[in-house]
């Protein structure tokens, strides 16, 4: 009988942070950054570091993880720390690691809006051009008792409201929050935003260009566009809706990558009755204007918040690049964690490689060193979050090897 579970990946050592501390302001000072020697621990039975627990940090949830990794290596991995669901007077929280993720300093709340909700968070550093080495954060606030279902659009007090701030000494410390709502989002929409990371472009004609990905509501017609800037943040243009197209559904919450060639690459999650599989489009002129979405039935998806990032390496002599993509690998439920490896144009995905076997939902990739592959994802239950790191040499070649009957979806029951 030919298994059709994703391949996974083995042997992967993970260590718990054992120091947590509260903070109930945007620290002044550095954090701490876990001087005990941590134990191991699992997220989801797969051995994991835990960046955040409920119940162990300060709140009874905690949900939405980003990851971001500094130029210098520091890793910052932002979060809503709730009261209860989506708009239960959330906060907006970080942690931050100085050592690869195997040790991570004491809670960081970003922002506290007493009852409002606060949502989203949504990272990116500028690497190069004006502001070099700032690291911007974007988030969104709800009225207390109401969210996506209930704003209203317009810029009025029962509308959402858009956020940014930022970091010029490696998420140390952070400026007051900025109200950007009238230059995120459009007035006649609801709401705007999704969490994850956003990109600066490395290549072609926009060298330099902050490409920040959204959604916008009112919830029964959400869209996708992005946010850009060609002055390090100074001003920010909203680019054009992308287009639905014609194979059923919007797209939602939303990632963007950068292929080698230039082109920018947006994978979604489905909307209303989208298909149980991702939604993509493509742009060649960073970001502005975007190719119609249409599914991808190589990636299937419960609708769920998933990533993707680029990747270069060189492997027997010969260069490699392309996209990874994480998600859950299952249209049914959130569940059964996996990472999937494109060519070098975006497309043909090969694998799926299996690293979470249980409980899998919301989940941010990054490049945390040469070669190594991080993964912070909400594990069984949205108990913890935790950090995966994995060898990327390992995850093409298990990707390479992986059946082709395993590229059909298991429906988790």
């Amino acid at each position: 009988m030919v298994d059709d579970r994703p391949r996974a990946v083995e042997g992967v050592s993970m260590n718990l942070l054992v120091t947590v501390l509260f903070l109930p302001l945007i620290l002044l000072a550095e954090p701490p950054e876990g001087a005990s020697a941590p134990e191991p621990t699992t997220v989801s039975g797969v051995p994991a570091t835990v960046v955040f627990e409920a119940g162990v940090d300060p709140y009874s949830h905690i949900r939405i993880p980003s990851l971001l990794t500094l130029a210098d290596g520091t890793l910052l991995a932002f979060a809503e720390g709730r009261a209860g669901g989506d708009h239960a007077k959330n906060d907006i929280i970080l942690k931050r690691s100085t050592d690869g993720g195997d040790t991570w300093g004491g809670l960081q709340v970003l922002d506290d809006q007493g009852g409002d909700s606060l949502n989203d968070p949504m990272a990116v550093q500028i690497r190069r051009g004006p502001n070099a080495g700032r690291v911007l954060l974007f988030y969104m606030s709800f009225p207390e008792g109401c969210h996506t279902n209930c704003v209203e659009p317009g810029y009025g007090p029962r509308s959402s409201r858009n956020w940014s701030m930022h970091s010029d000494d490696r998420g140390r410390t952070w400026s007051d929050p900025r109200d950007v709502t009238e230059l995120v989002r459009r007035p006649t929409s609801s709401f705007a935003g999704s969490p994850g990371v956003g990109i600066q472009l490395t290549r072609g004609d926009h060298v330099g260009r902050l490409v920040i990905p959204y959604r916008q509501g009112p919830l029964s017609r959400v869209r996708i566009y992005m946010l850009y800037s060609d002055d390090g943040g100074a001003t920010w243009v909203r680019g054009e809706l992308v287009g639905d197209g014609t194979d059923g559904g919007g797209g939602d919450e939303v990632a963007v990558a950068e292929l080698a060639d230039g082109t920018l690459v947006l994978n979604a999650r489905g909307h209303n009755n989208a298909p149980k599989s991702r939604k993509t489009a493509r742009s060649t002129d960073g970001g502005v204007t975007w190719t119609p979405l249409v599914n991808d039935p190589a990636l299937p998806s419960p609708h769920c918040m998933a990533s993707i990032i680029p990747f270069a390496i060189e492997l027997e002599g010969r260069p490699r690049t392309g996209l990874l993509y994480a998600g859950p690998w299952s249209p049914t439920r959130r569940a059964l964690g996996s990472i999937s490896v494109s060519d070098a144009a975006g497309g043909n995905w090969s694998g799926p490689v299996e690293v979470v076997p249980g409980g899998f939902a919301y989940s941010q990739l990054s490049m945390i060193r040469p070669g190594e592959i991080g993964l912070l994802f909400e594990g069984a239950g949205y108990a913890r979050i935790g950090l995966l790191r994995l060898d990327l040499a390992e995850v093409l070649a298990d990707a390479a090897t992986a059946s082709r009957a395993s590229r059909t979806p298991v429906s988790v029951p």
